[in-house]
């Protein structure tokens, strides 16, 4: 064998009067030092430039405790969409009045009789339909806002299958009562 020292293994070879560099580091690098710093500049800062105390992250200005920030700032509350709220709350009032008015009609159809509730459910479906346009027009006017959309959207699906009905009940009625 020869006198020279091998090194450990795994460890890559130095130059006499070195010691030995870890593995992933460039050669000259003392140990402990971030990969990239040259040796004498702490966390790899280039020459004329001061570098960071210790304990700051970098991107802290000199002198910043880390965990000492300003003031909290509350995340700012999202309002949503209050139109596309308007018009889905409008939509489904208009809907469940509709629901609940045909079924005391039927209750009352079988009570008081045909002829006398005519007129009533005539209103009603009026009301039904005035309430389904109204939520409509707000779900539209709410879908050209930069807001989120959602209820608009569930407003206008809503309100565009109740005036089809409303239409196509007051259309066959017509159509039933002209004649028959």
């Amino acid at each position: 064998m020869s006198d020279t020292p091998q090194p450990a293994p795994g460890q890559p070879y130095a130059q006499p009067g070195q010691p030995y560099t870890q593995p992933g580091q460039p050669y000259g690098a003392q140990p402990g030092q971030p990969y990239g710093a040259q040796p004498g500049h702490p966390y790899g800062a280039q020459p004329g430039q001061p570098g960071q105390p210790y304990g700051a992250q970098p991107g802290q200005p000199y002198g910043a405790q880390p965990g000492t920030y300003g003031p909290a700032s509350p995340a700012p509350v999202s309002a949503g969409n209050p139109v596309g709220r308007t018009a889905f709350l409008v939509t489904v009032i208009a809907v469940g009045v509709g629901l609940v008015g045909q079924f005391l009609l039927q209750l009352l159809y079988a009570s008081i009789g045909f002829q006398a509730l005519s007129g009533v459910s005539s209103i009603l479906e009026f009301l039904v339909f005035v309430g389904a346009a109204a939520g409509l027009v707000l779900g539209i006017a709410a879908l050209r806002r930069p807001a989120p959309h959602l209820l608009a959207a569930i407003a206008i699906g809503i309100a565009g299958s109740t005036l089809a009905g409303t239409l196509v009940s007051v259309l066959s009625s017509a159509v039933y009562n002209l004649g028959f």
